[in-house]
């Protein structure tokens, strides 16, 4: 079989005997035919690279989903048994506030503080304080009674609210002020009954 490229290059030196047209045009057609020969290939072949790609971006992405998966559910675990030690810590403090004992509840005071700063570098926040405004979304309201505090003001937690990633996993209980001046027997009834 003739070479494509021999007889170019001796067509293009102008040697003495250059192939016929005819032969030349035959050896090009032949050559045409493996070349769209060899793009199909090259073209199966990107095909297939590109499915193998797709297969293991997939392959990949459902191997991070379910690592990811995994990952949130221990954490949700790790969450969950981080608030039931918090709340026997405030069990604890509770305690310790009726004890009597005045080292005793700074201990406990103590413990609590510091139990705040480990929490949040797990990602979970305590909710509920005294002092603040009624919040639907971070408390649930217990009991109301009168006290020095505005109206719709905590003043007492019963039991901490815990937020964990952007996520409330549990409200406050607590309970509220009806304001700072013990209303009337007859105004008692309707302001109980206003907040329910």
């Amino acid at each position: 079989m003739l070479n494509f490229e021999t007889e170019l290059n001796k067509l293009l030196a102008r040697e003495p005997e250059p192939l016929p047209h005819s032969e030349l045009a035959e050896l090009i057609l032949a050559e045409q035919k493996l070349l769209a020969a060899l793009n199909k290939k090259q073209a199966d072949l990107s095909f297939q690279v590109e499915e193998i790609y797709d297969l293991a971006k997939e392959s990949d992405t459902r191997v991070l989903q379910e690592t990811l998966e995994a990952e949130k559910e221990r954490g949700d675990k790790l969450a969950a048994a981080a608030i039931a030690l918090c709340d026997i810590l405030e069990h604890f403090c509770a305690y310790a506030r009726q004890s009597g004992s005045e080292e005793l509840e700074n201990q406990a005071r103590l413990l609590w503080q510091n139990s705040d700063g480990v929490l949040e570098g797990c990602g979970i926040i305590r909710l509920g304080e005294e002092g603040q405004s009624l919040d639907p979304e971070i408390h649930t309201v217990q009991a109301a009674a009168a006290s020095p505090l505005p109206r719709e003001r905590v003043t007492r937690v019963l039991q901490s609210g815990y937020r964990y990633l952007g996520t409330v996993l549990r409200r406050a209980a607590v309970v509220i002020s009806t304001g700072p001046e013990c209303p009337e027997e007859g105004d008692a009834e309707n302001e109980q009954n206003s907040w329910y």
